[in-house]
């Protein structure tokens, strides 16, 4: 989202589509005309529904990204941020549905504690018309600068916001949970300070008495200075002291002067500045209390929450949940205009992206096996295990799945679009799901492994020889002549190494009458509970159908009827497959071939021919 206009620009040069999704809002309150429009996103007016206005987000659905591009943020959490931050700035409630509005705005709904919201805070749930002109007219500035905002920034905000969006909708039924997630949207901020992190200045009174004193013992006088500093961050990590005391600092810090403007606030006891400390110290303790051990919150913060935002009790002060409302909101919008902008252009987002984002585990396998220019790369035996899992994933993605075909007939850009590319030789280049142009020479990567194999380590060799039969078997399913039994007679193939490598590529060739039940099951057992190769779905549960299979054809229903089983609870994305599963685990005589989960259209057939049976 944050760097959406520079990422415009990328897409509209390597030509992908640039589609419109809209998205709704729903709030009381009418826009005046015209409506604002944003370079981030444009807001298009709507109309009234069951006394509920009805206003249109238009947001570009490849444009916006989660980082600098490891992958992109949907349309549908791009207008949940918008929403949020909507309704912190105009202080309105923007729904998703007219059924939200009138739920968190009609007084008889209320539940629990019977605490009425618009009455606790009339600016977010009230049924009064507001003039919302002046601020329409700045909300473009402003959406402008928060979206320009560091990555690290932005992302503190957005968790503030949920946070703070959560505690509005709560108020009702639990306030203490409402007053509890109030205090998290300030600590969500802290935490992204430097400010607020904890020093070893924090550690105070007794305890560092004591501590001090160990360090200057003379029985440690030979222990380098650096390892007593070292042993004073490792404390401050564990304990982390001094919470209360910086968490109210950092709010102090970040409170507007007009906090205390007589127009801001329609209480009749309204926040004062000689009570803030302790009143932002107490939020803290009651907080703590509702967390740990879920503690109520006091009846007198609820009840006098109509009237007051803090109140004294027993010589302490306290906010209530009206004033705490208000100085929270005031706090997330007091930090936003504190912070400085980045260029959207110049930025380095890629340093940042790691905090906080989602990243790829993986990059998609043609980025591995392609350069940007889409030229082959050659195999190296270090990275033997790497070429075995692509392949099989290029395998899965167009010989089984056939998405390059399905995406290009049906589909949208967006659903094989992934994201930017942040590091590697593909930096900056926009990644899919899988292989947009997929052109393979197997033949040049099965005569490349079997070069490698006689100098190669005895893991490698294992699977360099899976590469070479692998690559052999897609070249015969594109349609050009090429032997298995040819490749394993060459010289340089060595001896067959049996292990899981060669156990799959015999599955997909369907030639395993070579293994034994029990030798295959003990190999793709410690597969299963070890996880060092990465093998696609549909070619592990056709392994496990192969398992119940040569347990069939030895006699033991027992192991035929464990690994259908596990193929079963494998195969929930594919329906007719799990169908036919299903059907050979009620009947002992039905096999389920090994071929049926590595070939949709067959599937498919036999599905409708057992149907027509």
């Amino acid at each position: 989202m944050l760097q959406k206009i520079y990422w415009l620009g990328q897409i509209q040069n390597e030509q992908i589509h640039t589609t419109q999704e809209f998205r709704t809002l729903f709030c009381k309150h009418e826009f005046p005309h015209p409506t604002f429009i944003s370079p981030a996103f444009a807001m298009v007016g709507g109309g009234l529904i069951s006394n509920t206005h009805a206003w249109t987000l238009v947001i570009n659905n490849c444009s916006i990204m989660i980082g600098a591009g490891s992958a992109y943020t949907s349309v549908d959490d791009v207008s949940e941020q918008i929403r949020r931050l909507l309704i912190l700035r105009m202080n309105l409630l923007f729904a998703q549905s007219p059924e939200e509005i009138e739920r968190y705005c009609n007084t008889s709904q209320s539940v629990g504690s019977n605490v009425v919201p618009r009455k606790i805070l009339p600016n977010v749930f009230s049924d009064t018309p507001r003039l919302l002109h002046k601020e329409v007219e700045i909300l473009d500035a402003w959406f402008q600068k928060v979206l320009s905002l560091p990555r690290q920034k932005y992302c503190a905000i957005c968790q503030a916001l949920a946070a703070y969006e959560r505690a509005l909708h709560v108020l009702s039924s639990d306030p203490a949970l409402s007053y509890s997630l109030l205090v998290f949207v300030i600590e969500a901020l802290a935490n992204n300070h430097v400010a607020h992190q904890a020093t070893w200045d924090d550690v105070r009174g007794e305890p560092r008495k004591r501590f001090d004193a160990l360090f200057e013992d003379d029985r440690i006088s030979s222990v380098d200075i650096s390892w007593i500093e070292d042993l004073r961050k490792a404390l401050v990590d564990v304990v982390h002291p001094g919470s209360t005391r910086r968490f109210a600092n950092f709010a102090l810090k970040h409170i507007p002067d007009d906090l205390y403007d007589a127009s801001n606030s329609t209480s009749k006891s309204p926040i004062r500045h000689s009570r803030i400390h302790q009143s932002i110290q107490n939020a803290y303790v009651l907080r703590s209390s509702f967390s740990h051990a879920l503690e109520p919150l006091t009846q007198f913060l609820i009840s006098e929450s109509y009237r007051a935002e803090e109140i004294e009790k027993e010589g302490e002060t306290y906010l209530t949940l009206r004033g705490l409302f208000r100085l929270v909101r005031s706090i997330i919008l007091e930090f936003i205009e504190q912070q400085e902008t980045v260029g959207l252009h110049s930025h380095p987002w890629i340093i940042e992206v790691s905090h906080g984002v989602v990243s790829l585990p993986r990059v998609p396998a043609y980025t591995r096996m392609k350069n940007r220019d889409g030229q082959i790369n050659s195999i190296e035996s270090q990275y033997a295990q790497y070429w075995f899992e692509d392949i099989l994933q290029i395998y899965q993605d167009n010989y089984i799945e056939h998405l390059h075909k399905q995406i290009s007939d049906n589909q949208d850009d967006g659903d094989r679009f992934m994201g930017v590319a942040t590091s590697g030789s593909w930096a900056g280049r926009f990644l899919f799901r899988f292989d947009p142009d997929p052109s393979y020479d197997w033949k040049s990567l099965k005569e490349q492994a079997l070069r490698l194999i006689a100098q190669a380590k005895k893991s490698e060799k294992a699977y360099l020889q899976a590469i070479a039969l692998l690559c052999t078997h897609l070249t015969v399913m594109d349609g050009e002549e090429a032997e298995w039994k040819d490749v394993m007679a060459i010289r340089t193939f060595g001896n067959p190494i049996l292990g899981l490598e060669r156990f799959v590529v015999d599955v997909i060739h369907n030639k395993t009458s070579h293994w034994s039940s029990k030798q295959a099951e003990d190999i793709f057992e410690k597969h299963l509970k070890n996880k060092k190769v990465l093998l696609p779905t549909r070619v592990e549960v056709a392994c496990m159908l192969e398992l119940a299979k040569l347990f069939k054809s030895e006699g033991f229903e027992e192991g035929r009827k464990k690994w259908l089983d596990a193929a079963y609870g494998d195969a929930a994305l594919y329906p007719n497959l799990q169908n036919l599963i299903r059907r050979a685990l009620d009947s002992s005589d039905t096999v389920v071939e090994p071929q049926d989960a590595l070939n949709v259209s067959n599937v498919a057939s036999k599905e409708l021919d057992s149907e027509k049976k």
